[in-house]
């Protein structure tokens, strides 16, 4: 099934090869895995695919739209990966713990995203007596962690996800003010750190595939919606052989398969 669909492409693209026709195709879906985190997660991809000629090549224009709900349904796994403060004694004064993550989702905000962290926490006062390190706990609270999302292109081949601002941290009881305030710069420090680090990899980034003949950059990326669901929206722009061409519209029909 797929050597023949493959050669129609083929035949198709050579004999544009040879005219000043232009044709639109619609591939996909298509699974594109990636790692968050260390997290499996599939991303279904449609695209559509406009193809004119260029001398002896075809000149590509892609948008292509990804389906996060995968993403979305191991929100709570992926936020339990996340380095929350387990130190009562981080430093001088007061200190929030996070002791448990017990939900999380990870939602649309226009052409970002944000997963949203509820758990409980405790406020611990640390100080130095005699020389040694005496903590108290001060009350056990619940506590909601906002971190805002957003894609951006590393490189003309990738795609790639980062935090996209501050960290927003709220409490349930006025009194764990001192400890929210004294965290919070450590916190978006270091999840920042940390998510930048656990993505640098390409286990972990949406990548153009690496075919012979095929000559395309990502121009664009970024978060969108539909209702309450995560989509991904790329643009690319390009040029294929028409082998490069038929190499990647029978990849994409080979991984939709079941």
């Amino acid at each position: 099934m797929f050597s023949s669909f493959r050669r129609f492409l083929l035949t198709l693209a050579m004999l544009l090869g040879g005219s000043q026709a232009a044709l639109a195709l619609d591939v996909g879906p298509t699974s594109v895995p990636v790692k968050i985190l260390d997290v499996p997660i599939d991303i279904l991809t449609t695209a559509s695919i406009d193809i004119h000629t260029n001398a002896d090549k075809l000149a590509l224009e892609v948008s292509a739209v990804g389906d996060l709900k995968g993403l979305q349904d191991k929100a709570l796994e992926i936020a339990r990966r996340l380095p929350f403060p387990q130190d009562p004694c981080a430093r001088k004064g007061a200190n929030l713990v996070v002791n448990s993550i017990d939900a999380a989702h990870i939602s649309p905000a226009g052409t970002a995203a944000v997963i949203e962290v509820s758990g409980h926490a405790t406020a611990w006062g640390c100080a130095k007596l005699l020389g040694a390190k005496v903590k108290t706990e001060i009350l056990s609270d619940t506590v909601t962690i906002t971190i805002p999302l957003e894609l951006y292109v590393p490189d003309p081949q990738q795609i790639a996800l980062r935090v996209g601002g501050p960290v927003d941290v709220k409490t349930g009881n006025p009194q764990t003010a001192e400890a929210v305030s004294a965290v919070v710069g450590d916190l978006n420090g270091k999840l920042t750190a940390a998510i930048a680090k656990a993505l640098d990899s390409s286990k972990a980034r949406a990548a153009v595939p690496p075919i012979p003949g095929l000559d395309i950059h990502i121009e664009e990326a970024s978060f969108a919606q539909d209702q309450d669901k995560l989509l991904v929206k790329t643009h690319l722009k390009g040029s294929a052989t028409a082998e490069a061409l038929g190499a990647l519209t029978a990849m994409a029909a080979k991984k939709a398969a079941p």
